[in-house]
């Protein structure tokens, strides 16, 4: 019994179909991956827990000290960090000497930088914090107000420009 001889796809029909898939998936993937927005977003993250875990050492550090009550200043190794009802007053300075990073005090929300970070005080309403690249028009920041004696300290991400 004699076998039929049959054909494969040829060599032209497979390198077609593996273009075809190559420019489907260079135009596909840019739509569902956004590496970039979020790296940006985990490391807004990450300066949210960090500004936290700061909070919480000059908080300990203002009960020892009896500097939990009204305007307050603490030492953290060589710098001072003032604080407000033991939390870190919301002030661009204090946020740079608190949170050991690469931060740039900007005198306007639309200031551009070199830094990882720009920091603006709103005035009477906290600060904001801005990565490399972004601005307060680009609603991609954290923002940070310090406590009261009547609330806690407010953390708040805007990351829908990120």
């Amino acid at each position: 019994m004699k076998l039929k001889n049959t054909q494969g796809f040829t060599l032209i029909e497979l390198v077609l179909v593996i273009v075809l898939l190559g420019i489907l998936a260079a135009t596909a993937a840019p739509k569902f991956i956004n590496l970039k927005s979020d790296a940006i977003i985990a490391n807004l993250n990450a300066l949210e827990g960090s500004l936290k875990s700061a909070n919480q050492l000059v908080y300990s550090k203002s009960i020892v000290q009896n500097e939990t009550i009204g305007d307050g200043v603490i030492s953290i190794g060589n710098v001072n960090v003032d604080t407000y009802y033991g939390s870190i007053k919301a002030d661009a300075l204090n946020i740079v000497n608190a949170i050991d990073s690469s931060f740039t005090v900007l005198t306007s929300p639309t200031a551009s930088f070199t830094t990882n970070w720009g920091v603006y005080k709103v005035p009477n309403a906290g600060v904001q914090i801005f990565p490399n690249g972004y601005d307060i028009s680009s609603n991609c920041l954290l923002y940070y107000i310090e406590a009261d004696e009547n609330n806690s300290a407010f953390y708040s991400q805007t990351t829908n420009g990120c």
